[in-house]
Order: structure tokens, then sequence, then C-alpha cells
């Protein structure tokens, strides 16, 4: 596997994954990326401002995620707090092509991350089970609650995890 900054040739691939999560997660009576969210704005930015990342497998776009070097919504902490207030990147956007699940895209990204970066902070749905266990066994560590600051999430609840 081998992780790049996505481009623009990418959207149509990128979006392909994006579907597939978005539908995974309404079959999983998860309200997360149901309200237009993220869309081709959020992906064009992303692409611009490079922070969006592929995986790739034989040129094919098998994950996605964004690195970025602030998040406000991480200002604010309840139940609990983070255990390091050094600076940090936030990952957001995770996602894997639906016939890569459960074939290590998502450790290859955090292995990926944790070679380059020090402090990782990232935040999932509180129904996203699958994506606590991944971070669990990635060494994160539970720090507690934040709030999501975008409009486009009714459920703006999010559970909080740190690697540092």
């Amino acid at each position: 596997m081998i992780i790049t900054k996505g481009k623009i040739s990418d959207i149509n691939d990128v979006f392909v994954i994006i579907d597939q999560a978005k539908e995974f997660l309404k079959e999983q009576n998860i309200n997360q990326w149901q309200d237009n969210y993220p869309n081709i704005n959020t992906i064009t930015e992303d692409i611009e401002l490079e922070r969006l990342y592929v995986v790739k497998e034989n040129d094919l776009v098998i994950g996605i995620f964004v690195v970025v070097e602030y998040e406000p919504t991480y200002d604010v902490i309840y139940d609990g707090s983070w255990y390091d207030n050094s600076s940090y990147i936030a990952v957001h956007r995770i996602a894997v092509l639906n016939d890569y699940k459960g074939k290590g895209v998502a450790n290859c990204i955090f292995n990926y991350l944790k070679h380059k970066y020090n402090h990782i902070r990232v935040d999932t749905h509180r129904n996203n089970l699958n994506m606590q266990r991944c971070l669990i066994k990635n060494n994160f560590k539970y720090c507690g609650i934040i709030y999501l600051n975008k409009n486009s999430e009714s459920d703006k609840e999010r559970l909080a995890y740190e690697y540092f």
C-alpha cells in the first residue's frame, strides 16, 4: 500500500469510497455522514489545501483520510481531558473501500501517521464501534467527548481519542 496526497484526478475514486462509507454508516444506524457531508466542496477544498491523502494499491484508491494541524472543536472537551496539550495533528474523514475493509488499510493509515507525527487526535461517532476498536488497537487513548461545529451534522457529539 502506498500513501500519497490526493489529487483532483483522484476525486471520482474518493467519492466511490465516501458513498460506500455513507451507505455503510446508514446501514449500521450511525448518524454520521448522512447530511450531505462530506461533499464535493469539502473534498475539493481538502485537495486544494493538500490535506487529503489517498491509500493506493496497484493504482487503485482503497482508502482516504485528511490531516489538519489544528481542530477548533478540540479546544473544549467534556467528561475527560486530553492527555497532552502540545501541538498535534487531527485526522478526519477516514474511509476504506468496501472490498478492502478488514485488510489492514486503517492500520496502514495509522502506522503512516504515527511514523510522521508524535501527537495525533481523532474523533468518532459514539456508535461507530469499528472505528473505536481500530483506534484502541492502534494505541489511541480515549479522552472524552467533543462537539462538532459543523452545520452539516445533526448529531454533533463525538468520542475523542489521542495518540502521543
